[in-house]
């Protein structure tokens, strides 16, 4: 009766190890299909890494929240980069261009050298095109890629080449002897009397006042130096008489704000 007693505890505990044996092997094989799932979910395909910035900057606005002073906030953080040079070509039917960015560095002896680098612009149809002199709408399909064009840009920009990123506003056809009108997102606004200083993105105090003149994007709305308030969006071009620091238009600003274009937001 002991025997037999202890051959069946014998066969429980082989038939139990047995058990556990295989729940474990089952276990790991478990695990490592799970692993192996994760590994491919988290691989991302050369497309994913190229998408769109458009659609980076939408998941930004987006995650600021539902307060549009969030919304602002991040905006401003978020602000443009400005770069001129020529787009060499275009393409229309998908709202690209090619744009050859002029910029500078400085080498090891303290030199300042100029390059070239190519970059692709996504230009969605809300981008204004305007022309530097007129600042009339231009089609991307009318531009002329002998004119200087200055671009101001999202900060995100994808890591392939030639990198990608996305056309904010285009200024077109920039007059060699002229300074160019300016993309403006107003930072603080104060009042001086009649006089409006707008601070920019960059630091740059601009003065308007009476003469100044004030019209929208593409209305017939009334725009005065009254809607201009901290987040405004505006493009600025100077006088070419009174644009220097230091001038009677200017007075204590940087610059004199002889032309304003407000966008509605």
């Amino acid at each position: 009766m002991k025997k037999k007693t202890n051959r069946s505890i014998l066969m429980a505990l082989i038939a139990v190890m047995a058990a556990a044996g295989i729940m474990t092997g089952c276990g790991s094989k478990a695990d490592a299909a799970e692993t192996t799932t994760i590994a491919i979910e988290s691989q991302e395909t050369a497309e994913e890494r190229n998408e769109t910035i458009a659609e980076s900057e939408v998941s930004v606005e987006t995650a600021a929240g539902e307060s549009g002073a969030e919304q602002e906030e991040v905006y401003i953080d978020m602000q443009p980069v400005s770069k001129w040079g020529h787009i060499t070509s275009v393409d229309p039917d998908n709202g690209r261009a090619n744009f050859d960015s002029n910029e500078y560095y400085e080498d090891e002896d303290g030199n300042y050298k100029e390059t070239v680098t190519e970059i692709v612009l996504h230009i969605p149809e809300s981008t204004p095109i305007l022309d530097a002199s007129t600042l009339m709408p231009v089609d991307l399909s009318d531009i002329d890629p002998e004119s200087t064009v200055y671009v101001w840009t999202s900060q995100a920009m994808t890591m392939s080449l030639p990198p990608q990123t996305t056309a904010q506003v285009i200024i077109v056809n920039v007059p060699e002897d002229a300074s160019a009108p300016m993309y403006v997102i107003a930072k603080e606004v104060s009042r001086d009397g009649d006089a409006v200083i707008i601070t920019d993105q960059d630091g740059v105090k601009w003065r308007a006042d009476a003469d100044s003149q004030v019209s929208p994007y593409l209305t017939r709305n009334i725009v005065t130096l009254e809607d201009i308030e901290a987040g405004t969006r505006m493009i600025i071009s100077q006088d070419s008489e009174t644009s220097t620091s230091g001038t009677e238009k200017a007075a204590d600003a940087d610059a004199y704000a002889a032309k304003i274009m407000l966008f509605a937001d």
